[in-house]
């Protein structure tokens, strides 16, 4: 089972039509999901990467947000610039010091709705062993039934967010300065991107509720 650090974002799913009286439990789709990160390179082209390996929990109310919970955790070791060498680096102590701390985890604390499909998600990051309260901008993308002709999909509802934010490194501890003028930045941007799925009455065969969870599933080339 991958690791998980916190995409907040889903929250978003309060803007939906139907009331519940209490927090249901939404399911990451871990095949269409991307954590993705982007940081300055000395004033040129950002250097960008993602992780690959994440995870969460999403129990959302959607007749007050606040009180739903999310949880999202990262594995560090994952992390992917698609350079092996910088990859190292990243994973050792000057970073992300990966072996010593391999969650990286993210806890949600209030969510506040801008409009109905924008807000504002509120939490706590913890990486590499410090922890400390992040914002994230969250957006609805789209909410809708997977149509009936798609194989295994069994008609779940599915709903799609793009969280961004800003992380400082400094704030847990990330101080590797390599010279005057580091070539690595201080804020680090965050870009989430990923489908939540209602899976209380998925079938065992059903690909986004399974796939990537269950060893051995096999789900589809898209």
């Amino acid at each position: 089972m991958p690791r998980l650090v916190p995409l907040a974002a889903a929250i978003v799913i309060v803007t939906a039509p139907m009331a519940l009286a209490a927090p249901t439990e939404w399911t990451l789709d871990l095949g269409h999901a991307h954590v993705g990160w982007s940081v300055d390179h000395m004033n040129m082209a950002n250097t960008v990467g993602r992780f690959n390996i994440f995870d969460g929990t999403f129990m959302i109310d959607e007749t007050d947000p606040a009180q739903s919970q999310i949880t999202f955790v990262i594995d560090a070791t994952s992390v992917d610039s698609n350079h092996a060498g910088r990859d190292a680096h990243i994973r050792n102590a000057d970073y992300l010091d990966a072996v010593t701390f391999p969650d990286i985890t993210f806890t949600s604390t209030d969510v506040q709705l801008l409009t109905p499909k924008t807000g504002k998600l509120f939490g706590n990051l913890t990486l590499k062993g410090a922890t400390a309260p992040v914002t994230l901008d969250f957006e609805m993308v789209n909410r809708r039934t997977y149509p009936a002709f798609i194989p295994d999909y069994n008609e779940v509802d599915v709903v799609g967010f793009h969280v961004t934010g800003e992380i400082m490194r400094l704030d847990h501890g990330m101080d590797f300065i390599a010279f005057l003028g580091s070539p690595t930045g201080f804020a680090v941007s965050l870009d989430a991107r990923f489908d939540l799925v209602q899976c209380a009455d998925a079938p065992d065969r059903n690909i986004p509720c399974n796939w990537g969870r269950v060893a051995g599933f096999k789900g589809p080339n898209e």
